[in-house]
């Protein structure tokens, strides 16, 4: 039984703002492009707020980083894992989320020296949940999480490096 996706779309985002307590579940068993794509545009909208006309390179970021992610993630998962690129960049898409909330934080907070702890909880979110929803539900491995991390820790260093300066 498939639910409308806007009610879709919310189940997942409310299921990533707690890091903790995460239901991988509900974003594999119905992979989508709406939220993700939600998140891309309110992400540009944010820096085209601050001064910062960045489409292009948001959206080519996000389409390199996710191939990048899905290459690295099977070559490390070999046959056991079922990710595919669609799933990878649902996955990386719903996990800007932080990304996009320091994003609009940003346009109120003082510049960059002052921002570092704030920084460091989005960023450490973002590559957690991420890393988590790969390792557990789409290759299935928990066990190399913190080598899932990485290439997470990498990707979302991108996205808020774009954010800070």
């Amino acid at each position: 039984m498939h639910e409308c996706l806007p009610t879709l779309i919310w189940r997942k985002t409310r299921s990533l703002l707690n890091p903790f307590r995460l239901d991988p579940s509900l974003h594999s068993s119905d992979p989508d492009l709406s939220g993700p794509f939600l998140y891309y545009l309110s992400f540009s909208l944010f820096q085209l707020l601050a001064g910062k006309v960045q489409f292009g390179i948001i959206l080519g970021w996000i389409a390199i980083s996710s191939v990048f992610l899905y290459s690295v993630l099977n070559f490390l998962a070999d046959r056991h894992g079922s990710l595919d690129l669609y799933r990878c960049v649902t996955v990386v898409g719903y996990c800007l989320m932080p990304v996009v909330l320091f994003s609009a934080a940003a346009l109120f907070l003082p510049p960059i020296g002052s921002s570092v702890v704030v920084v460091a909880v989005f960023f450490v979110w973002a590559t957690r949940v991420c890393s988590r929803l790969l390792a557990e539900d789409s290759l299935g491995c928990p066990e190399n999480r913190g080598l899932i991390a990485f290439p997470c820790l990498l990707i979302y260093t991108l996205f808020f490096m774009l954010v800070m300066f």
